[in-house]
């Protein structure tokens, strides 16, 4: 099978051809004082313009003027006019390659430019490599490639040779990145990444199939499936701090392909390569699975309190109305107390007009009603804490929370509550972390001073 052509002459022409641009050509082709002083050491207007043509493609843009090669017109008239020549005579030159050889030999000698051979080859392989681990597109790198030369004072080989140079620039960048994310890999390591690879046992897709496919509804049930896949990624016990010893486009470009190739695919793959896709899919798995939970929870915690919001709303107003009912009847009963006394009736066992049942019946209800956990956000959010209550254990021991010193107390308080779903324990020790908690909450955290 024919191998992929990664260049073509038309993709670089623009940089391998002079334009004629009349800015450009003012720019590139303008001849100094001595250029004129070296070009009329040449004998013969043809051999003036000639000399001069192959000086100046020399430096812009970069290569021989080939065999047979006509510059462009504007190109040549230019040029022609600083000599005061005319540009027909240029015809005459072509015919002569002898010559055109000989005078790019000496201008070689005196600016010091070389040709492209195998050293050259070599060093700018080694200029590119780092570049080709944040360069993908091949044009891109060529490009630099091109640059560099122009400045090293290498005369530009053809599109073919700058093609292998860019190849080879990109298999040697490849293969380094392969080496450090999977050269050391111990045996069992390499053996649990082709475990990712195989079918579940009860199930038709792949373990990584599984893992590119987590749950996204906010539930309760999806939070301890997004753990069970982190879980299953942290067991591979891969160092994520490989992922910093390489450029992070290259880290990102492996960890798009564990998301994309299939595992047939990675399967067929050379032994190292598969395992460095392997290796970055997995550290990227991990972040995504961990941020996932994270959002999950947040979502999940912030759906909670917008319900307890809510209810505490709807029970607010049902809650005026029936205090409302309830004063009624208080107001009734004051206002007889009130004209009891104005007419001198001191025993409480004559004033008839109060309906003494009914206003002990209003007395307990109000009393009821003005309870601070009737129309309490907190409360209401307390009792709605049993839909997250399975994966509140499981959530908080997959992580290790950090803060400031600030936070400390909160941090153990954490730490507290997960060993406890850890252990199965359902007593707390005698001393708990409770500054932290905010004066709202109190209330239901210890009742007469004692914890609850």
């Amino acid at each position: 099978m024919a191998r992929r052509r990664l260049l073509t002459r038309e993709a670089l022409a623009r940089h391998l051809d002079p334009s004629v641009d009349e800015r450009e050509i003012t720019r590139h082709f303008t001849l100094g004082p001595d250029d004129l002083d070296l070009i009329v050491t040449r004998r013969g207007d043809t051999s003036r313009l000639g000399f001069a043509m192959v000086m100046l493609y020399m430096r812009w843009p970069g290569r021989v003027l080939e065999e047979h090669e006509a510059p462009p017109a504007p190109i040549l008239a230019f040029v022609a006019r600083q000599l005061d020549l005319s540009p027909g005579i240029w015809q005459h030159y072509a015919r002569r390659d002898e010559t055109r050889r000989s005078h790019l030999a000496a201008l070689m000698r005196r600016h010091s430019y070389r040709a492209f051979d195998r050293v050259a080859f070599q060093d700018l392989t080694l200029f590119a490599m780092p570049i080709a681990q944040n360069v993908t597109q091949p044009s891109r790198l060529a490009v630099i490639l091109i640059d560099e030369m122009r400045r090293r004072k290498i005369l530009l080989p053809s599109v073919t040779v700058i093609e292998a140079l860019v190849r080879r620039a990109r298999q040697q960048a490849d293969q380094l990145v392969q080496d450090v994310l999977s050269a050391d890999l111990t045996p069992d390591t390499r053996s649990r990444l082709d475990g990712i690879l195989e079918r579940r046992s009860d199930r038709s897709a792949s373990w990584l199939s599984w893992l590119r496919n987590p749950p996204l509804s906010p539930a309760s049930r999806n939070v301890l499936r997004l753990l069970e896949r982190l879980d299953h990624v942290r067991a591979l016990k891969l160092d994520a701090s490989r992922a910093a010893t390489i450029p992070r486009m290259a880290f990102d470009r492996l960890s798009d392909e564990a998301a994309r190739i299939t595992p047939q695919h990675l399967a067929e793959l050379p032994v190292g390569r598969r395992h460095a896709i392997l290796v970055a899919g997995g550290i990227r798995f991990e972040e995504i699975l961990t941020d996932a939970a994270l959002t999950m929870m947040d979502k999940l915690l912030g759906s909670m309190m917008r319900r307890a919001e809510n209810r505490t709303r709807d029970k607010a107003i049902v809650t005026v109305r029936s205090l409302q009912a309830q004063l009624r009847l208080l107001m009734a009963s004051c206002r007889h107390l009130i004209e009891a006394r104005a007419r001198g009736i001191d025993s409480l066992s004559a004033i008839t007009a109060i309906d003494w049942p009914r206003l002990d019946e209003a007395i307990g209800k109000a009393e009821t009603l003005t309870a601070p956990e009737t129309v309490d956000r907190t409360a209401e959010l307390i009792d709605r804490h049993r839909s997250i209550r399975p994966a509140i254990g499981p959530f908080l021991n997959a992580f290790q929370f950090r803060g400031g010193h600030a936070m400390q107390g909160l941090l153990e308080a954490v730490q507290l509550i997960g060993d406890l779903y850890r252990t199965g324990k359902r007593r707390l020790p005698e001393t708990c972390p409770t500054r932290f908690i905010p004066p709202s909450w109190r209330a239901f955290v210890r009742q007469d001073g004692v914890r609850t």
